[in-house]
This record gives structure tokens, sequence and C-alpha cells, in this order.
């Protein structure tokens, strides 16, 4: 008897530290059709998020569609000020113990020229949280904090020690574009791809998606797929396949093909 309760002490405490485990190519995608977008994620212990921005009279605001101003959903709300408040009890990280920065993704919905002055004022309060770009190389922080969507280039790639870097597209891929300025390079999985998982996929398009990913990573960036099936199929390939953050909008079931994967 004292063995079997020995044996399950074990596995209940394997079982804990796999959960507490960062999934640092977890990437939570649709954060605002949840009530609490940002904790859902970390319950999850996912390494990125996603917060679609719309600036509205001077405010920016969380949501997919054009939304009628309201407190409980700007981004200081939902988002910076909670990550600020974490990263000083975990003593300056977003998870403890963790070694690498926490990547925030802000997908600008409305002009990223104009929504970039307002974003960097509120930022700027809390500027030593975020990774750093400094003579060409990144210096790493609490968050590392970048742009999609309708993003201001031509704002950040003339900032010089930026704290704000931009998400790329595979057209990107082979011009020269530093990973000091664009970190990420994510696109539509339907427009290259469009496998939609009847039968293997054909090799031309596996070698297609494996050569996005080998010049992704030959630029010192991260890979990422959106718009592909939110399916277990799809998340176990793109594992297997070394795309570096994995997209979902049903979090459990990424956390449990990570666990699982972890497992093996």
């Amino acid at each position: 008897m004292k063995h079997r309760i020995i044996l399950l002490f074990i596995s209940l405490l394997s079982y804990s530290l796999q959960a507490q485990t960062v999934h640092y190519n977890a990437f939570s995608h649709n954060d605002y059709e949840r009530t609490h977008p940002l904790f859902d994620a970390l319950s999850f212990n996912f390494n990125c998020v996603e917060a679609d921005l719309w600036l509205i009279d001077g405010e920016l605001y969380v949501s997919h569609d054009t939304v009628a101003p309201n407190p409980d959903i700007t981004f200081d709300k939902l988002y910076l000020l909670p990550l600020v408040e974490r990263i000083k009890k975990n003593n300056g990280k977003v998870y403890p113990g963790s070694d690498r920065p926490f990547y925030l993704m802000v997908d600008c919905k409305t002009d990223g020229e104009a929504m970039y002055p307002v974003l960097k004022k509120k930022l700027e309060a809390y500027e030593s949280l975020f990774c750093h770009e400094k003579e060409g190389k990144l210096q790493e922080a609490a968050i590392l904090f970048y742009l999609s969507g309708r993003s201001p280039r031509k704002a950040i790639a003339a900032e010089t020690n930026r704290f704000i870097f931009l998400d790329g597209t595979i057209d990107d891929l082979g011009k020269g574009i530093p990973a000091a300025l664009m970190p990420v390079i994510s696109d539509n999985y339907s427009k290259y791809i469009n496998w939609k998982g009847d039968g293997e996929i054909p090799a031309d398009k596996l070698e297609k998606m494996r050569e996005y990913i080998r010049q992704t990573h030959a630029e010192g960036k991260l890979f990422r797929w959106w718009g592909a099936p939110d399916k277990p199929l799809f998340k176990k390939l793109f594992i297997q396949e070394g795309v570096d953050l994995i997209g979902a909008d049903d979090l459990k079931a990424l956390d449990e093909i990570l666990q699982q994967t972890s497992r093996q």
C-alpha cells in the first residue's frame, strides 16, 4: 500500500511539473473572443498572445471588429497593466524561471502609422520591460513586443534603439531585413499550402512548407502560420516540421498536444 502511495505521489508530481512547463511555441490566437484573454493564455502557460487593437478617439481598444469605446476592453486594462504587475511579482519575468521573453503581438486593425505614437507613449513608462534593438542586436527583456496587420513599417524601421518590432510575411524573406527589426514571419497557410487534411499532405506542398521554414530560420527568425484549420492534425504537423509558433483558438486542445509531445 505504501509503495502504491509513493508511486501515485511521483506520478502526480511529474504531471504537476509538466503542467507548469512554459509552452514557448504556443500562440494564443483570437484572444478577443474570451472573457479573460490574457489570463486564459497564461493559465495554459502559452508564451505568445495576440491582441487586436483599434485606435478610437486617441485610445486603444481590443476587438477583432470595430467597437464603440468601452473602458473594459482597453489595451491597458486587458494586457499592458496586468503584464506589468505580473512581471514585477515574478522578479522580471512573465513566467518565473523562464529563459526567454514573452511574445506579445498586436494586430493593428486601424492605420498603424497613426496608432504607433499612441502605443509607443503607453509603453514608454515600462520601456525597461521590453526587448530592445541596439546596434543591430536584440537585447532580451521580459517581453518581445511586435506589430502585425496594418503595422507602421516606416516608423519602426526608422527607429534607433527600438523596443517595438515588426511581424513579417513570406514575401519579406530574402530581402535582407534583419531579425532585430523583424523577428517573426507569419503568413496565411491557406494561401500557400491549402491542404485541408484529406489523406497525406502532398509531397510538393510539404517541401514548400519546409523551404519557408528553412529560409526563416536561416535569417534568425521565428515562423508562424495563421489561417490553418484549428485541428490536432495540423498542430501535430506543424510541431513535427519545426513551426516555431503554433496558433490556437482552442487553448486546452493545444496544451494537451504539447504535453503529449513532450512526453514522447
